[in-house]
């Protein structure tokens, strides 16, 4: 009865919807854990100093995870993993509304981060897969712009729907969503009246596929370069923006609370119009460039003026221009790879994102000074993250410099 109901092209249409959807999900279990922490440490019995392990644990667990998973080219098992995934991220998000141990909250994050971590991974591959080769690039740009609109909708989202009663709310409410999306998946998996296959790819394209090893190593090691690098300039600066706002200019939490969603929304407005652009690779290039321009503008204005609304402008500019770089660069990346290296690189990309952005704010701890009269002194941080985001747009320029055996990008 399912399989008459649901034709072969809306079964389609409806996973690229439950992709976007689980992406989002996913990213909003990352981040909500940010307003949350502090509160969930005080009430464990723990010093509030201690909060920011609960993000740190699910970042490395996840990081580690996307090292160790690998996608496949099979759409059936990939949309299996998803559902068994997508119950142990729902199932231990619903378990960390029950706890009140400190230790215990930092084991469920572990836990959280191994799931999501594999979902990550798992998700953007069957995205691909079930994708027309016309609309891979899309899709996927589509896809990864759920991480801007969990911070600028969901985050905000969640603390108001939980400010009457508690951080668990929360919680219970992004548990239920998970497991609502894990039995859509499951009516959609039980509807398809055939085991999919990849696009145009079958078990003969995989074993007749010859690919050079050595000079894929080495693209996926400079691809992985091009995104570290990306990342950490990112980073390096989003991290002291809010302690600059708050710290040296005084700037109000509704102001602050306003920067983020404004800056959420205009990323995910950018990367749509991305999306749906067909762009050279000479035009993203020039795009990349100008971007990058653009974040060093922001860093030097919003780091040197004493003027609060004209710093927390600059920083919504930084933090839309930084995101949709980002999310070009991996869309493009992705794109370019051949199935068997995409499978990998997908794994790596997100474990090196989670490293990244670890790295990222240490350095930019690091790179800090306390001054006498209370305020932070950033210019070494200004330096070293203008230097930082200059490094992209020369590794986008010596990406084409690099000659690559021609393989099937099906």
């Amino acid at each position: 009865m399912l399989t008459s109901f649901f034709s072969s092209r809306r079964i389609s249409d409806y996973s690229l919807y439950l992709c976007f959807i689980i992406h989002f999900l996913v990213a909003l279990d990352a981040l909500v854990i940010v307003p949350f922490s502090s509160v969930m440490a005080l009430e464990a019995r723990v010093p509030a100093s201690q909060s920011g392990y609960l993000t740190s644990v699910y970042a490395i667990a996840a990081a580690m995870t996307c090292l160790i998973i690998q996608g496949s080219q099979d759409v059936t098992r990939e949309r299996k993993r998803i559902l068994f995934y997508l119950a142990g991220i729902a199932m231990t998000t619903l378990i960390t509304s029950t706890l009140d141990n400190f230790n215990l909250l930092l084991l469920a994050r572990i836990v959280t981060g191994f799931f999501g971590g594999a979902l990550a991974v798992v998700n953007l591959n069957y995205l691909i897969l079930i994708s027309d080769e016309q609309k891979k690039k899309r899709n996927t740009a589509i896809l990864v712009s759920a991480f801007p609109l969990a911070l600028a909708l969901g985050v905000p989202g969640l603390i108001m729907v939980s400010a009457g009663t508690h951080w668990q709310f929360g919680f219970q409410l992004l548990s239920m969503a998970l497991i609502f999306s894990a039995i859509l998946l499951l009516i959609v998996h039980v509807a398809s009246p055939k085991p999919l296959l990849a696009s145009g790819y079958t078990k003969d394209t995989v074993q007749n596929t010859s690919v050079n090893p050595l000079r894929n190593y080495k693209r996926l090691l400079f691809f992985a370069a091009l995104i570290f690098t990306t990342i950490l300039s990112t980073f390096v600066v989003s991290t002291q923006y809010p302690v600059m706002l708050t710290v040296n200019l005084g700037i109000s939490e509704k102001l602050l609370s306003f920067c983020y969603m404004a800056s959420g929304l205009g990323s995910f407005v950018f990367i749509q119009y991305y999306a749906r652009a067909k762009m050279s690779d000479v035009a993203v290039g020039k795009l990349i460039a100008g971007l990058s321009f653009v974040m060093a503008i922001a860093v030097g204005v919003g780091f040197y003026t004493e003027i609060v609304n004209l710093a927390a402008l600059a920083f919504v500019m930084f933090i839309i221009v930084s995101s949709a770089r980002t999310l070009i660069l991996i869309t493009e990346l992705i794109s370019a790879l051949t199935p068997q290296d995409r499978v990998i690189f997908i794994g790596l990309q997100n474990a090196l994102q989670h490293f990244a952005v670890g790295l990222g704010g240490a350095l930019g701890s690091l790179l800090v000074t306390s001054q006498a009269d209370l305020s932070v002194d950033f210019t070494a941080m200004t330096y070293v993250a203008i230097a930082l985001t200059t490094c992209t747009p020369i590794l986008w320029k010596g990406k084409s410099l690099i000659k690559f055996d021609k393989v099937n990008q099906t």
